[in-house]
């Protein structure tokens, strides 16, 4: 697999983590925008994944969260070794 492809499948992990993580703080994509001083376009291109955070953005996100951003990495880093082993997985069964 390319990094390529491995880079996308990272960046929709932490599309669906930011998402999650901002539903299980009970906030909205206003509240969690205005706390960490972003515009809700760019929270909600962020997590339609038109966006993709830097590491700025990250880091302000998480602590608005309640979290690390080497937690939100850390778990989007297990997301993408599931995918990755998954696929190799079906390669070998395809053979």
């Amino acid at each position: 697999m390319q990094l390529r492809e491995k880079a996308e499948i990272l960046s929709e992990a932490i599309m669906k983590e930011l998402t999650s993580l901002r539903i299980a703080n009970g906030l909205s994509k206003n509240e969690a925008a205005t706390r960490a001083g972003l515009a809700v376009s760019f929270v909600s291109n962020l997590e339609s994944g038109k966006r993709r955070p830097g590491v700025e953005t990250l880091a302000k996100l998480a602590w608005v969260y309640k979290s690390a951003p080497s937690e939100i990495l850390a778990c989007c880093e297990k997301t993408v070794n599931e995918a990755l082993e998954s696929l190799a997985s079906d390669k070998k069964e395809k053979k």
